[in-house]
């Protein structure tokens, strides 16, 4: 398994974390190894200072007394006496060798000196007693003065270490910050560009995946579909590549399908129209009224079964497809005929028509937006009871168009609102029409609608019933435009 290619997205996640991570804990075992030397040298330092303050003192002390021993020795003459200058003068060079150790580099002269200086005059004080009383008493002990003064100077000097060391440590404290501070600086731009070389790695099958589904979504079942990264997602990646096989083929069979039906539905139709238009025309002979009304309700219901299976058709064709043959509509000559084409019903419920239209043309697929309007007007006119009122308008609003189809019929339950687009929905009112629709027109003109970039709202007539507001991303031109 390469580091780069692993077999699963988890571990590919668990690498990059590691990876990611390793920059912060470098920065922490660097912070830890500074620090741990900081303290112990704070540690050595305070102890140091501390030893060669006492270690000091108790050596001021210690001469001190080999003086007055020397000094008594030299007044009683008594042998005790002797012992005990010998036994201060051993620890005092002993002091001083340790001193020596702790001290400053720079005193070492000093307790050299001073080591020197301790050892002459006791010898001095051993040869003279050896020599007999009257020695002792003419031996001259005024050089403990200078040795006091010295080990003295070697004291004071051990305060001046504890602020040296004390600075040193400052010192050492802000070298430490610094190189912890350069170091996160250093590590900040690595971890960055480790979290960005991740993400991506991440997030490029993801999105790859997400494409994929997108442009299946879309209707594209022409473009193979593969997909980089671990093995599991180029795994996920060949699934998806047999799903798009499977639903090509299904598009196919769709096709297939509706071409099929479409020609067995509409050529038996259009012989039933073709024979009622004649009936009605009476090619074949004189009709009485009744055969008359006969044959103009077959017509009429053979039309509005021809409008049915063309929805039908239409929204299962792919409703989604972009807009394509855009030509320039007059939208006034539209809804004129589309009224026209409905007189019929109009005239039979007496209904009246109100519209409010403005010499214009729309740049749009005119298949579709005829489909929309008819649909609309003819949903409008079969749920208007008799003597009720259907009103068209058109006006401009800033850089759309808006049409409005209003009826005076019993609208929409608020409860049904939502569904009213959806495809075969039906709502609980009534049917005031010959025949029950499909549930299929509202739901074909919100597609269009969609397709065109635009959208469509139900809103409450001023009439009482429903009033459909299209609104149309584009800006109405009049003829001379």
């Amino acid at each position: 398994m390469s580091l780069f290619r692993p077999k699963s997205f988890l571990v590919l996640v668990l690498i990059g974390f590691s990876v990611v991570l390793m920059p912060l804990l470098i920065a922490l075992i660097s912070a830890q190894v500074s620090v741990r030397g900081m303290v112990d040298q704070g540690t050595e330092t305070v102890y140091r200072s501390v030893s060669a303050t006492e270690g000091g003192r108790v050596l001021v002390e210690r001469l001190v007394d080999l003086e007055r021993s020397a000094r008594q020795y030299q007044v009683l003459k008594e042998p005790a006496l002797l012992e005990d200058v010998a036994h201060k003068r051993d620890d005092v060079l002993t002091r001083i060798e340790n001193l020596a150790v702790l001290a400053d580099p720079s005193q070492h002269g000093v307790l050299e000196s001073l080591r020197e200086g301790v050892d002459a005059l006791t010898a001095e004080l051993l040869f003279a007693a050896g020599n007999g009383e009257s020695s002792v008493s003419d031996l001259d002990l005024d050089e403990f003065v200078r040795l006091n003064a010295m080990a003295k100077t070697v004291y004071f000097n051990s305060y001046d270490l504890i602020v040296r060391e004390v600075d040193s440590l400052h010192a050492r404290a802000s070298k430490v910050q610094n190189l912890l501070i350069w170091t996160s600086l250093g590590l900040l731009p690595l971890t960055l560009l480790l979290v960005a070389f991740f993400v991506r790695r991440l997030s490029r099958p993801v999105q790859q995946i997400n494409k994929k589904i997108m442009r299946l979504g879309e209707g594209d079942f022409s473009t193979e579909i593969s997909v980089g990264g671990p093995q599991d997602l180029r795994d996920l990646g060949q699934r998806l590549d047999w799903l798009r096989q499977r639903l090509g083929e299904v598009e196919r069979e769709k096709h297939r399908f509706l071409a099929h039906v479409s020609h067995e539905l509409k050529t038996p139709l259009a012989s039933i129209r073709e024979g009622s238009e004649l009936l009605i025309e009476q090619v074949g002979g004189p009709l009485t009224k009744q055969q008359r009304e006969i044959a103009r309700i077959l017509g009429k219901n053979s039309v509005q079964l021809q409008k049915m299976i063309e929805n039908l058709l239409g929204f299962s064709r792919n409703p989604t497809r972009s807009i394509r043959s855009e030509t320039k509509v007059d939208l006034q000559e539209m809804i004129e005929a589309l009224l026209q084409d409905h007189r019929a019903v109009v005239l039979k419920k007496n209904l009246q028509i109100k519209t409010h239209l403005r010499p214009g043309e729309l740049t749009v697929d005119r298949d579709r937006l005829r489909t929309v309007l008819d649909n609309l007007l003819s949903n409008a006119v079969k749920n208007t009871p008799s003597g009720g009122r259907v009103e068209v308008s058109v006006r401009s609003a800033d850089d759309e168009t808006l049409i409005d189809v209003s009826d005076s019929g019993p609208g929409v339950d608020e409860t049904e609102e939502k569904k009213i687009f959806e495809p075969f929905f039906q709502g609980s009112a009534p049917c005031l029409g010959p025949v029950q629709g499909t549930g299929l027109g509202l739901s074909i003109v919100k597609e269009y609608v969609d397709g065109f970039n635009g959208r469509i709202e139900l809103q409450k007539s001023t009439y009482g019933g429903a009033l459909f507001r299209l609104h149309l991303p584009m800006k109405m031109e009049t003829p001379h435009e």
